[in-house]
């Protein structure tokens, strides 16, 4: 009776699948885990965009004005072309066009619109505070 050494092809090729298989999987682990640091990568940016429009919004407050003679046109139009406005701004490339500062009375609402494609749904960052009344 005749004794096998060692691997036959058929087995060979089989190992070979099952570890075609396996760095498949660890590929897609590898994509997803960079699409996710991008997004929140993005998500910070947007954290700070909010806060920058927040800034911009405490910087106009004069001691002798009230909220209301905060021109906020102006700030929400120099604040999405500073973040939004041409691709090499800082979320130029995720289409926050449709971002915007709402403000009703002292409290402002800024609403950071994410998206990454055109037809894609939006992430939605919003950020609210209050200014002290002035008299």
């Amino acid at each position: 009776m005749l004794r096998q050494n060692g691997l036959s092809l058929i087995e060979a090729l089989i190992a070979l699948v099952i570890l075609a298989f396996g760095l498949m999987g660890v590929a897609a682990m590898q994509v997803k885990a960079l699409q996710s640091a991008s997004a929140g990568y993005t998500q910070s940016l947007a954290n700070v965009a909010a806060v920058d429009a927040q800034e911009r919004i405490w910087a106009a407050l004069s001691p002798t004005q009230d909220c209301d003679a905060i021109p906020l046109a102006a700030i929400e139009s120099a604040w999405q072309n500073q973040w939004f406005a041409d691709p090499s701004a800082a979320l130029g490339h995720v289409q926050g066009q449709a971002s915007r500062i709402d403000r009703r009375g002292c409290q402002f609402d800024v609403v950071v619109r994410l998206r990454s494609e055109p037809n894609a749904p939006h992430d939605i960052v919003t950020y609210v505070f209050q200014l002290p009344n002035q008299p």
